[in-house]
This record gives structure tokens, sequence and C-alpha cells, in this order.
């Protein structure tokens, strides 16, 4: 495979940017020739800890700034198209999660590039790891129920509203095609938990009120992974999907999403 030119840029929290002192706690991958930009980070926190001490700090809006930026390169990413304009992104960054300038990189396969500068610049379990986990302990789920012939992998579909690609692990027709998507929101906070939901709930009105010119009628289905004190937090991001008409199945209660594809779901042709 040939080699594109790339840029890469550390990911660190800054409690003092005067002191210039940082622990890295993900990197950002900027490939313009692939049209490729996407971040990935750690998914705790033991990085801070060993670098600045246990103090005690709000780890809830740590996580929450993490995620943002890997939410808003979902979302502005393909605005940016030059070094410039990631340059510019990154002067946006006026807390104490801090971009480094990029740097230049020679990248080959962009999603394993990333995978590799994580593990050589960060280590630990990334977001995208713990997302993946998730994944296969729910496709697990269904082979081990005899579902597994009934739902089909690896669905894209555009989302009509953010004019993007949504990529969901698993699928299943019963009348309308249903999108299953599998969300993390251990240690995101209240915030950014609500602000995750709504993003969700818009994808999935977005997608009920468009016919997909492959897959037809669509419905997005999530499936909720929650820690045992987000009891109150599972409960607002319920209602909200609800209120969209978007399906909350919580991760630790799969079986009334696993008996929906046994007693509903069609046959699939095979993939090709």
């Amino acid at each position: 495979m040939s080699c594109s030119k790339g840029y890469y840029c550390v990911i660190q929290y800054c409690p003092d940017l005067s002191r210039g002192e940082g622990a890295n706690v993900g990197v950002l991958l900027f490939c313009p020739e692939r049209d490729f930009i996407k971040a990935r980070t750690a998914s705790g926190n033991d990085r801070i800890r060993r670098f600045f001490g246990p103090a005690v700090r709000d780890w809830n809006r740590v996580n929450a700034i993490k995620r943002g930026i890997e939410d808003r390169l979902e979302v502005e990413g393909r605005c940016i198209r030059t070094r410039e304009d990631l340059e510019q992104f990154i002067t946006t960054r006026a807390n104490e999660i801090q971009l480094t300038s990029p740097r230049p990189l020679k990248v080959t396969d962009p999603e394993k590039d990333l995978h590799s500068l994580y593990d050589r610049l960060v280590g630990g379990r990334s977001r995208t790891r713990e997302k993946r986990r998730l994944e296969a302990r729910i496709a697990r789920r269904f082979r081990e129920e005899g579902v597994d012939h009934l739902v089909r992998k690896n669905v894209q579909v555009e989302v009509p509203v953010f004019r993007r690609t949504l990529k969901v692990p698993f699928g299943f027709r019963n009348g309308q095609f249903n999108l299953i998507q599998p969300v993390r929101f251990v240690d995101l906070g209240r915030s950014t938990t609500e602000a995750q939901a709504c993003r969700l709930a818009t994808e999935g009105r977005s997608l009920c009120s468009h016919i997909d010119t492959k897959f037809g009628p669509l419905q997005l289905m999530v499936i909720g992974q929650f820690s045992n004190a987000q009891r109150e937090e599972s409960e607002v991001v319920r209602g909200i999907l609800e209120e969209s008409k978007v399906p909350l199945y919580s991760f630790e209660k799969l079986s009334r999403l696993v008996d929906e594809i046994r007693t509903t779901a069609q046959d699939l042709p095979r993939q090709p």
C-alpha cells in the first residue's frame, strides 16, 4: 500500500499552561489525501495521576473534554482540509486539554497508524478499544442466543441531517431496518451524557424521516452501557431517546432485544 503525507498531534492534559508540562491522554491523526481525521483518547486517567499526583480533580470534566474532541471531529472533521485548517482547530482549545502542533508522518493505513500512535505515545485502553470490547461482547451474546444469523454486521447509512456516514456494528430487518448502536456512557459526566443522548436522538429522527435507497425505512436502536452509579443518568437518556422514538436497551438486560430479534427478524440474504 502506498504512503501518504499526514500529520499527528498529541492530546495532553496541561493543568498549568504556563509551565508547559503535560500528560499524554490521546492522539489525533490527519491525512488530507485519504480524507481522514480522527482522535483517540484514553478511557481512564491513570497517566494524569502518575504525572501530577493523586490530587482530587474534576474527572467528569476531564473525561467530557476528551470525549468532546472526538465528538467535534466527527461533526467538524470534514471542514478540516489542510494543515492550516488543523492548526486553526487547535487554536480553539482554551482549557486544560491541549493539542500539540501538527507533526509530519507517513501514513499507510490510517486506522492502523492511529492505533500504533496511540500505543506508542499514550498506552492503556482507549475509548475506541472499550467500544470494540462492548461490541464484541454483544456479538458473542447474539451467537450464544442463536440469533447471529438474523443480524447483519457493519452497516453504513447516511444521516441526512449531519450529511455524514453512520457506521453501526449490527442491524436486523423486521419490516423496517433496525440499526443497533452500542454506546458507552460510562465516566462521561452528566452534561456529556445528555449531549450524547441528544445527538443520538437527532440522528434517530433524521434516519426515521428518510427512506434509505439500500435498506428502506430505518430505525435507530441504542444499547447503552452505564455504570452502577448512573441510574439517574440512564433514565434521563431513556427519556431523551424515547421522545424521538429511539429505543434504549440496557447492556445488562439484553434479553429484551434478543427476544425481539428472535421473534420478529427476517432472514437476511448473504452479504457480498
